[in-house]
C-alpha cells in the first residue's frame, strides 16, 4: 500500500488544480494503458520464446510494470517459487524499483546473480490497484486473490515442477496473499497446490487495517471514485477481521515473517508512520519479527545490495531457501542419479570428459590464457544477448596452445556461472573422432545443466527412442532437433576443441547449419586452420568470428611458464636468467610444446655450458625435435624393445590405456613385466609419453603421434600403421581366447566362469571392445589376425557376447560384425573368399548381426541366455546352431524352424482389404488401407499399437517428429492423431487430394501439397489454415508455359523442407523454393527444343530425395525402367541406370542405400557408397514373383525396410544393410575393399497357409489338437513340430475358435465364430489318427466363449456371452443358465467336488452341479484386492487340477493397474459366503504379460519382456523370488492376449506362432533367479501377514 506518494500527490490535486488536473490525469491514464497493452502484448510474443532468455529479450516495459504473474528468473533447476505482490497503487515493477534504472529492480537484477538464490525461479505478480484512476471500481482484497491464486495454478513452468512456494507481500499485498492462501485450502481443486505454499513474507502489511485508509477513501469521495479494495484497508474493517479470523487456523502450516517500518513516511502536511509494528505483525507464536530502518515505502526499495535492510531481508529470504533445498536435497538427489543412469543408458555417454579437461587444466599455468579472455571479441561474444556472431572460431599452428586456451574457457565460463559444455576431438581414439561422440557428449553434458533438457531427453527414452552410434545425422536429429532445442533453456556455451581431428567435417558443418540462428548457443571452437575448415566456416557467413593465435599473443604466458621453471635451472642471477628466457623465446616461434621439452632437457644439465649445448643442439622445428629424442633413446640399448611397444599400443590404442591396461599389454606382446611403470615410463620414452591424472598413458601431443605415423620415418622407433594394428588385433584376439573365456559346460559352472571374469586380465575390457577396430586397420596380407579371429570364433565368442551384454549396451556387437565384414572385404583383394576358414568367419559376421537385432531384449535381461537359449532359437543352418546346440542335451525347438536367416522378418495379412500407404516414425511404422483403417505397429517388435479409422482410402501417412503425431489422408479428408493415445485431433477436408505431407521439426505446422497446385499450411495449435500458396503462378512466367491442364501426379518435400518437387505427365521435374514462393528449376532427361514433349510416353512413376546432404541428390523413376539421378542445385543429371523398372522408392535415413521396388515384386538394394557417392551400384536382389510394390520406407536406423504389396505387409532386414561407413576412417589407414557383387535371393511363394486359431493337448503329450482359420481340425506331433493329420472340416474359411479333448471318452468337440459346434469320436490305430462319425453337429444361440469337460467326459459345458448351456457328449442339451451380459467369466472344475464347476465372475464366484446345471450357492463373494470395472478389460484364468486358483486382472489401457490373484479353491464351497485372495501375489500383476500355467506348486508366467518366469506358490509369500526359465522370440508373438500355448505332460511347451506350431523342449531345464524391485519389495513387505 503505497500511501505515501499518493496522498501527498491527492492533496496537492485537490487543493491546487482541481478538475483541469483530474481531466488531464485521465488522459494520461488512457494513454498509459494503450502503452502498457502495448507492452503485454510484446511480451506475449517473448514469452513464446524460450523463457530463460525473457530478461534479455523483453521489450522495455512501463515502469510500473506488466499485470498478471511476470517471470523474472528461471533457472535450470528451480525448487523454489518466490513470488512478490505489490500493495495498494503499487506495481510489479515499482513497488521493487527506488529508481526507473534497471539496476534497482532488485528481485529481478540482484537475487539472480546471488548464490543462495541458485535454485530460484522468481516471478512479480502485477494486478489492477491504482486508487488514483478517475473511475469507480467493483475490485475487492478476494478479487486480487482469485486471480493471483489462478496465475500461480494456471502457470505451466510452475505445474511441471514441483517447486515450494515462497511469497512475498509488500502493503495490501500481505492481504492478497493471506487470502490467496485461504482460498487454496478451502477449495478441493487447490488442495495439491495449496500443500507447497511454504512461506509468506510481510513488509509492513496493515494485518488490522491503517488509519491513512481513512483519509483516502475520503479524499477518493471528491476525486476519483469508489474503491472498495481502499475501504477494506480501514482498522478493524470486516474484511480485514475476517481474513484475520480464517487466516489463523492455516497459520501454522507456513513460515511467517513480518517486517515493520520504523521510519515515519513524510506527508505534504504531516509525518507519520503508515503501518505501525501492532498492525505489522500477527502475533503468532511461529512468527518472526524484524524490524526495518526504513519509512514505509522504503522496506521494499533499496539503493544497493549493501544496503543494511536490504541484507536484513536477504538473509531472511535465503534462510526459507536453504530450509527447502536441504529437504529437498535428498530425494532430489536420487531422482537425479535415477536420471542421470537413464540419460547414460540412451545417450551412452556416463560422463562428461573431464578427464581430458583436467590434463589440460594440470599444464596451464596460472594467470595464463587470460589475453583471450580479455579481448573485446570474447567479451561481446560471452553476452548471450549481444549481437555479436555466436560461433568464435580460434585457429592456430600446431602446438599453440590451442587446447589449452580452450580448457581455461571452460574455466573462465563455469567460473562465471555460466552452463558450458564441451568436446576435445582427438584423431585415432574411437570415442573422441567422430561427429556422433561429440552431439552424445553435449547432449548429455546440456542434461545435466537442465532439468527441462533432462526431461526432454528421458522422455525420448520412455517413448522407446534408442540412439544408433553408427548414424551421425540420426544421433543430431534424435537428440537435439527432437530433444534439446525443444526444451526451456537459458544460455549455454559450447567449447569444441581440435576439429581438425574430427573425421567427419562435411557431417559437423551440415549440423552446424542447423543450429544458424539458435539464440540459446554459443559455440568456441578451436583448430588449424585448413582450406575444408576455412571454407566451411566461410559458408556459415556472419555467424562465425575469426580469432588466431600470433606469436605476439602466446609470448607472454611462454614466458611465465620459463620463468617459473628458472628455479629448476643452473643459472646463477637474475641477468643470466632473462638471458636464457630471451633465447628460449627467440628459438620457440610460439610453440608451447617445443618450450616444455627444451626445459624438460635442460633440467636435466648441471651448467652454463651444459645449457648452451642444448639450445644448440635443439632444432626448432617439433620435427626435427621428435626426430633428436628418438635417436637419443636409441643409444639406450636396454630400454629399446619396450620403448617400440609402448609407442605401438600408445600410439594405435583405439583409446588411452590405464597404467595396468599398458602393464598387461606390454606384457602380451613382448613378455616383459614392468614395475613402477608410472615413474618409468616418460624416461622409457623419452619424455613423448606420459601418465595424466587418472593415471591414463598419453602422448605427449597430437603432433607426436603424427610423427611417429609418418611413412618417410628412418627410425627403428617409427610405428607402421598396419602392422602395429595387425599385432594389437593378434594380442587383443589372444587374450579373448584364453582359458579364462572358456563357455561353460553346464548351468553348474556359470557361477565359476562370472568369477574368472571378474578377476580376468586388465586389458580384457580394451580387447572386447576394440579388438575389431584394430583388425578394421590391419593388413589384408597378413595372416596371423585371420587365423586369431578364427580360433576366438571357434572358441569364445559366446563368452564374448555374454560379457558385452552385461555392459547393458549391445553396440560393439554390430559394430564388431561391421569390422570383421569390412576386413573379409579388403582380404578379398588377395585371397580368394573360399575355404573353411572364410566360410565361418563370413557366417559370424552375419550371425552376430542378427543375433544382437533379433535377442536384443533378451540378451540384456539375461547375458548368459547366449549359452543355453538363444543358439536353439537361431535357423539350424547358422554357424552359432549349429557350433553351440545340442539336441540332447539343453533346449531344442522343433516346427518349421528357418534353415537360415530370412530376410523377411515379418508379413502381416490383410485378408479384408488392400494396403495403399505405409510410413515409418522414429518408434512406430504404419499401414493405410483401402477400408479406411491406419494400423499403427511398434517398430521393434511388430506389435499392434493403435488402430485407427481414416473411414476412407488412405493415400499417405506421415509420421511428425518424435512419433507424437500422425497424418493421414485419403480422396477428400486429412486427419491428425496423437499418435499415443489414439485420439483424432482435427480433421480437414481436402478440396483437392494431398500428394505429400511434411511437419515442421517441432510439430507446429502440417503442410500439404495438392493437386490443386498450391501449398496449404495448418497450425496444428488450434487446427486453422493459416497459409495457401499457388506455385504455379511462381513458376509461369521463369518457364514461359501455359497453366498446366492436367492435376500433377507426383509431388515430394526434400528432407530439409526448403524444396518442392512436383510432377506432370508429359512434362519434367518442376522445382519449387518454399521459403522464397519462387520456382526454382526443372530436371528433365533430354535438353533442347522437345524438353516440354520428352517424356509423354515415359511418365514419372516415382521420386525421392537422397537426405544426406553431403549427397544430395534427387532420383527419379521413369516408366521406362530408367532411374536417374539429378542434382538438385545444378539441375545436372548425375547418374542414371536402365531397366530398373522401379514402381516405387525408399533412401535410407544415413543417405547410404536406395530401396526400389517393381511392378511384379522384385526388390533392389543399390549402395551409394560404392559407386563414391555419384552414383548408384546394385548391392543386392530379392526377387518375388508376385503383386507389385506399393510403398517403400526405412525404418529409423537404416537397418531394416518395409513394403506394402496387395493385402500384404513385409518387414526386411537383409545383413548387407549392417556395412563398415569408410567416412568413419582415415582413408589413409585401410585399403579399399573389393567392389561389392551383387547378390540375389528368390522368395518361394508357396500357397498362404491358414494360421491356427485353436488349440488343445493329449494328455500323453505326444499329439495337439489344432482348429484353424479356414475351418480345418488338425493333428500336430509333438516330436517334431510338424502337421500329421486331417481330422474333419467345419465350413470353409470359417475360423475355428475353440477346441476341448475328452480323453476318457476320445472326444474332440471343436466350435467356430459362427457358432457351429462338431462333436467327433477320435480314433488312433496303426493307420494313425482319423476321426469317426459325427455325435453332433449344431449351432448355439449365442457366441461361444468356453468349452469344458466334466472329469469323466459325459458332460459338455458350452459357455457364451449371456448363456450357458450343459450338454451330453451327444449334443443334448440338459441344463440352461442366463448370465448377465457383457461381464467376465470363467469356469472351472472344482478340484474337491468332481461332480461340480465354478463360475468366476467380477464380485462372486458360483457353484453348479454338472449333472443339471443347478446352482449350488447365491455366490461367494470375492474379496478383491482391487475394484474391477472396466468392461473393456481381459481376465486370465489359469487352473490345472492343483488346489490354487490363479488370476490375471488386465485393465485395457493402464498398464501398471495389472493385478495377480490367487485363490485358495478349498475356500469356494456351498457354505462359504466370501473369501479373500492370497496377500502379496498382487505386486507380480504389472510385471505380468499372460498366465501360462500351474504346474504342481508352481506358477508359471510369461512377463512383460516375454520371457516365461515362475514362483513357488506356496513360499512366495516369504521367499519373494521368481525364476526365469526361457524367453518367446518378439516375432513370435503376435498378438498380447488371444496367444495359444500349452505345457504338456512332459513339461515341453507348446506355443502358436500364426500358422506354424512352434515346440520347446526341456523348456524349463533353465533357470535363472531374479529377485523383486524395490518398490516390489515394499509392496510385498505391506502385503505380506
Amino acid at each position: 500500500m503505497e500511501l505515501v506518494g499518493g496522498l501527498e500527490a491527492c492533496f496537492l490535486r485537490v487543493l491546487t488544480e482541481g478538475l483541469l488536473l483530474q481531466f488531464r490525469r485521465r488522459s494520461s491514464a488512457e494513454s498509459g494503458v494503450t502503452f502498457l497493452e502495448r507492452a503485454l502484448s510484446g511480451l506475449s510474443t517473448q514469452r513464446s520464446k524460450s523463457p530463460a532468455f525473457a530478461e534479455h529479450t523483453e521489450p522495455r516495459e512501463d515502469f510500473k510494470g506488466p499485470l498478471g504473474l511476470n517471470l523474472l528468473h528461471a533457472p535450470s533447476e528451480p525448487l523454489v517459487d518466490l513470488i512478490f505482490v505489490h500493495g495498494l497503487g503499487g506495481g510489479s515493477r515499482k513497488t521493487w524499483s527506488k529508481t526507473t534504472d534497471p539496476y534497482h529492480y532488485w528481485p529481478k537484477e540482484w537475487l539472480p546473480r546471488d548464490p543462495a538464490f541458485e535454485n530460484v525461479r522468481v516471478y512479480s505478480f502485477g494486478y489492477v490497484a491504482d486508487w488514483s484512476e478517475m473511475k469507480n471500481s467493483i475490485l475487492e482484497i478476494n478479487d486480487f486473490a482469485q486471480s493471483l491464486l489462478g496465475e500461480i495454478n494456471n502457470n505451466p513452468e510452475m505445474r511441471r515442477y514441483d517447486t515450494r512456494i515462497v511469497l512475498v507481500g509488500h502493503s495490501m499485498g500481505g492481504l492478497v496473499i493471506k487470502k490467496a492462501f485461504i482460498l487454496a485450502r478451502q477449495d478441493p481443486t487447490f488442495s495439491d497446490l495449496a500443500t507447497r505454499f511454504y512461506a509468506a513474507y510481510f513488509l509492513a502489511t496493515p494485518h488490522r487495517g491503517a488509519d491513512l485508509a481513512r483519509t483516502l477513501t475520503n479524499i477518493l469521495k471528491i476525486t476519483s471514485g469508489q474503491k472498495p479494495y481502499v475501504n477494506e484497508l480501514e482498522p478493524n474493517s470486516g474484511v480485514v477481521s475476517g481474513i484475520n479470523d480464517t487466516f489463523r487456523h492455516y497459520a501454522q502450516e507456513l513460515q511467517l515473517w513480518s517486517f515493520y517500518e520504523t521510519l515515519q513516511s513524510n506527508f505534504l502536511v504531516t509525518n507519520a508512520i503508515v503501518v505501525d509494528k501492532t498492525s505489522a505483525t500477527l502475533g503468532y507464536p511461529h512468527e518472526r519479527v524484524i524490524l526495518l530502518n526504513a519509512d514505509h515505502r522504503g522496506v521494499c526499495k533499496f539503493d544497493r545490495p549493501s544496503d543494511p535492510n536490504y541484507k536484513t531481508l536477504r538473509n531472511a529470504l535465503s534462510t526459507t531457501v536453504d530450509a527447502i533445498v536441504a529437504e529437498a536435497s535428498c530425494i532430489r538427489q536420487e531422482a537425479d542419479r535415477s536420471d542421470i543412469r537413464r540419460l547414460a543408458s540412451l545417450i551412452g555417454i556416463s560422463e562428461p570428459p573431464q578427464d581430458d579437461l583436467q590434463s589440460l587444466e594440470d599444464a596451464r599455468m596460472a594467470g595464463s590464457c587470460e589475453w583471450f579472455t580479455s579481448k573485446k571479441t570474447f567479451r561481446e561474444w560471452r553476452i548471450s544477448w549481444s549481437n555479436a556472431p555466436p560461433i568464435l572460431w580460434l585457429s592456430g599452428n600446431p602446438t599453440s596452445g590451442k587446447s589449452i586456451l580452450s580448457s581455461h574457457v571452460i574455466s573462465h565460463l563455469e567460473a562465471e556461472n555460466l552452463n558450458c559444455s564441451y568436446f576435445f576431438f582427438r584423431q585415432g581414439i574411437a570415442t573422441k573422432s567422430s561427429v556422433g561422440d561429440c552431439v552424445r557428449s553435449l547432449a548429455y553434458q546440456m542434461a545435466l545443466c537442465s532439468v527441462d533438457v533432462r526431461r526432454r531427453l528421458l522422455s525420448l527414452e520412455a517413448d522407446g527412442v534408442t540412439i544408433d552410434k553408427n548414424d551421425d545425422r540420426a544421433i543430431w536429429r534424435k537428440l537435439f532437433l527432437g530433444g534439446v532445442f525443444q526444451a526451456n533453456f537459458q544460455p549455454h556455451y559450447w567449447v569444441i576443441d581440435a576439429l581438425d581431428e574430427c573425421n567427419q567435417l562435411q557431417s559437423f558443418f551440415s549440423m552446424m547449419s542447423s543450429i544458424s540462428g539458435h539464440a540459446s548457443l554459443r559455440m568456441l571452437i578451436t583448430s588449424r586452420r585448413t582450406q575444408e575448415i576455412e571454407r566451411s566456416f566461410g559458408q556459415l557467413g556472419k555467424d562465425v568470428a575469426p580469432i588466431e593465435i600470433s606469436v605476439s599473443d602466446t609470448i607472454d604466458d611462454i614466458r611465465s611458464f620459463i620463468a617459473a621453471r628458472m628455479d629448476q635451472l643452473p643459472v646463477e642471477n637474475s641477468e643470466s636468467r632473462v638471458n636464457l628466457i630471451n633465447k628460449i623465446l627467440a628459438k620457440s616461434n610460439g610453440s608451447f610444446l617445443w618450450v616444455r621439452l627444451v626445459v624438460q632437457e635442460l633440467e636435466h644439465t648441471w651448467s652454463k655450458e651444459g645449457i648452451e649445448e642444448v639450445l644448440n643442439d635443439v632444432p626448432a622445428d617439433m620435427n626435427l625435435l621428435y626426430m633428436r629424442t628418438l635417436e637419443n633413446l636409441s643409444k639406450v640399448s636396454r630400454a629399446v624393445k619396450l620403448a617400440k611397444a609402448t609407442f605401438r599400443w600408445t600410439v594405435c590404442a583405439a583409446r588411452p590405456l590405464t597404467l595396468s591396461e599398458m602393464q598387461c599389454a606390454l606384457n602380451l606382446d613382448i613378455g616383459e613385466t614392468v614395475h613402477n611403470l608410472e615413474k618409468s615410463i616418460a624416461s622409457i620414452c623419452g619424455q613423448l609419453v606420459y601418465v595424466d591424472q587418472r593415471s591414463r598413458v598419453q602422448l605427449i601431443h597430437q603432433t607426436a603421434r603424427d610423427f611417429l605415423l609418418r611413412d618417410d620415418l628412418d627410425s627403428e622407433f617409427a610405428v607402421k600403421r598396419a602392422e602395429a594394428h595387425s599385432r594389437l588385433s593378434v594380442k587383443c584376439l589372444e587374450l579373448l581366447s584364453g582359458n579364462q573365456f572358456k563357455p561353460p559346460r553346464s548351468q553348474k559352472q556359470r557361477f565359476g566362469m562370472r568369477l574368472r571374469l571378474e578377476t580376468d586380465p586388465a586389458l580384457t575390457d580394451y580387447a572386447c571392445v576394440f579388438f575389431s577396430d584394430h583388425l578394421f586397420r590391419t593388413s589384408s596380407l597378413q595372416s596371423e589376425p585371420w587365423d586369431a579371429l578364427y580360433d576366438f570364433l571357434n572358441c569364445n565368442v559366446l563368452s564374448w557376447i555374454e560379457r558385452l551384454a552385461r555392459s547393458g549396451d549391445l553396440y560393439d556387437i554390430t559394430h564388431t560384425a561391421m569390422n570383421i565384414k569390412a576386413y573379409i572385404d579388403r582380404r578379398a583383394n588377395h585371397f580368394p573368399p573360399i575355404g573353411q576358414q572364410t566360410r565361418t568367419i563370413e557366417n559370424w559376421s552375419v550371425d552376430l548381426i542378427r543375433v544382437s537385432a533379433k535377442f536384443r531384449t533378451s540378451l540384456l535381461t539375461s547375458p548368459s541366455s547366449i549359452h543355453w537359449l538363444i543358439p536353439p532359437m537361431c535357423p539350424t543352418d547358422s554357424v552359432i546352431a549349429q557350433k553351440f546346440t545340442s539336441p540332447h542335451r539343453g533346449l531344442t525347438v522343433k516346427g518349421p524352424v528357418a534353415k537360415t536367416w530370412d530376410d523377411c522378418l515379418a508379413q502381416i495379412n490383410y485378408p479384408d482389404s488392400q494396403a495403399t500407404a505405409l510410413d515409418h516414425g522414429d518408434r512406430f511404422f504404419a499401414v493405410g488401407l483401402a477400408n479406411g483403417k491406419v494400423m499403427v505397429y511398434y517398430s521393434i517388435s511388430g506389435q499392434v499399437h493403435r488402430t485407427l479409422e481414416h473411414l476412407e482410402r488412405v493415400k499417405i501417412l506421415e509420421f511428425g517428429g518424435q512419433d507424437k503425431v500422425l497424418a493421414s489422408s485419403g480422396l477428400k479428408y486429412l486427419s491428425l492423431w496423437n499418435v499415443s493415445s489414439g485420439e483424432r485431433i482435427w480433421s480437414f477436408d481436402m478440396t483437392h487430394q494431398a500428394l505429400a505431407l511434411n511437419f515442421t521439426a517441432g510439430n507446429e505446422l502440417l503442410t500439404a501439397a495438392t493437386q490443386g497446385d498450391y501449398l496449404v499450411c495448418w497450425s496444428l495449435s488450434n487446427g486453422r489454415e493459416i497459409v495457401r500458396v499457388p506455385w504455379q503462378d511462381g513458376f509461369r512466367d521463369r518457364t514461359r508455359t501455359t497453366r498446366q491442364r492436367q492435376p500433377p501426379t507426383h509431388a515430394l518435400f526434400s528432407p530439409n523442407r526448403n524444396l518442392l518437387a512436383v510432377s506432370y505427365r508429359g512434362r519434367p521435374i518442376l522445382l519449387f523454393d518454399i521459403e522464397s514462393e519462387i520456382f526454382f528449376g526443372e530436371c528433365a532427361r533430354r535438353k533442347g527444343s522437345s524438353a516440354q514433349y520428352a517424356d509423354i510416353h515415359y511418365p514419372i512413376v516415382a521420386m525421392a530425395f537422397n537426405p544426406n546432404p553431403n549427397i544430395n541428390l534427387l532420383i527419379v523413376s521413369y516408366g521406362d525402367g530408367e532411374l536417374t539421378l539429378y542434382d538438385p542445385w545444378t539441375l545436372e543429371i548425375s547418374h542414371s541406370i536402365s531397366e530398373v523398372n522401379a514402381q516405387s522408392l525408399a533412401c535410407s535415413p544415413d543417405g547410404r542405400t536406395l530401396i526400389t521396388g517393381s511392378s511384379f515384386g522384385t526388390l533392389q538394394v543399390f549402395d551409394f557408397d560404392a559407386a563414391g557417392g555419384e552414383g548408384l551400384a546394385l548391392v543386392y536382389r530379392i526377387s518375388a514373383y508376385e503383386h507389385g510394390i506399393k510403398s517403400l520406407v526405412f525404418s529409423n536406423d537404416s537397418l531394416r525396410f518395409i513394403d506394402i504389396r496387395g493385402s500384404q505387409c513385409r518387414v526386411w532386414e537383409p545383413s548387407v544393410l549392417v556395412r563398415k561407413n569408410l567416412q568413419d576412417c582415415n582413408q589413409s589407414e585401410v585399403s579399399d575393399p573389393v567392389p561389392m557383387a551383387h547378390k540375389s535371393v528368390k522368395m518361394v511363394e508357396g500357397e498362404i497357409q491358414a494360421n491356427i486359431t485353436a488349440m488343445a493337448c493329449h494328455p500323453n503329450g505326444d499329439v495337439v489338437f489344432c482348429g484353424k482359420e479356414d475351418g480345418s481340425v488338425v493333428i500336430y506331433l509333438t516330436h517334431d513340430g510338424q502337421e500329421s493329420y486331417l481330422l474333419y472340416k467345419h465350413a470353409c474359411n470359417i475360423s475355428v475358435t475353440h477346441i476341448a479333448w475328452g480323453s476318457q471318452q476320445n472326444v474332440l468337440v471343436s466350435a467356430d465364430e459362427s457358432s457351429r459346434i462338431i462333436i467327433r469320436r477320435i480314433i488312433n490305430d496303426q493307420s494313425g489318427w482319423s476321426a469317426a462319425d459325427s455325435m453332433s453337429d449344431q449351432r448355439f444361440v449365442d457366441s461361444i466363449s468356453i468349452l469344458l469337460f466334466n472329469p469323466t467326459n459325459d458332460r459338455l459345458l458350452v459357455g457364451g456371452n449371456e448363456v450357458g448351456e450343459l450338454w451330453t457328449i451327444r449334443g443334448e442339451r440338459v441344463g440352461f443358465v442366463a448370465f448377465l451380459p457383457r461381464t467376465f467369466r470363467n469356469f472351472i472344475c472344482h478340484p474337491q467336488q468332481p461332480d461340480c464347476f465354478v463360475v468366476m465372475e467380477p464380485q462372486v464366484a458360483r457353484i453348479y452341479r454338472w449333472a443339471d446345471f443347478e446352482t449350488l450357492t447365491e455366490g461367494v463373494l470375492l474379496n478383491r484386492s482391487r475394484e474391477f470395472t472396466d468392461r473393456n478389460s481381459t481376465v486370465i484364468t489359469s487352473y490345472q487340477g492343483t488346489a490354487i486358483l490363479v488370476e490375471l486382472l488386465k485393465p485395457s489401457e493402464d498398464q501398471s493397474g495389472r493385478t495377480l490373484e490367487c485363490w485358495q479353491m478349498c475356500d469356494i464351497g456351498v457354505n462359504s459366503s466370501s473369501i479373500n485372495p492370497l496377500p502379496g501375489f498382487e505386486i507380480l500383476g504389472p510385471s505380468v504379460e499372460h498366465i501360462l500355467a500351474v504346474i504342481g506348486s508352481r506358477l508359471v508366467f510369461l512377463d512383460i519382456d516375454l520371457w516365461v518366469c515362475s514362483i513357488e506358490l506356496k513360499s512366495f509369500i516369504t521367499t519373494p523370488e521368481a525364476q526365469r526359465h526361457f524367453f518367446i522370440p518378439s516375432d513370435w508373438h503376435v498378438n498380447h492376449d488371444d496367444i495359444l500355448f500349452h505345457f504338456t505332460s512332459k513339461d515341453e511347451f507348446v506355443y502358436v506362432k500364426r500358422n506354424e506350431l512352434r515346440v520347446i523342449k526341456r523348456a524349463m531345464n533353465y533357470s535363472e533367479t531374479i529377485s523383486l524391485s524395490k518398490a516390489q519389495q515394499q509392496l510385498w513387505k505391506e502385503a505380506a501377514p
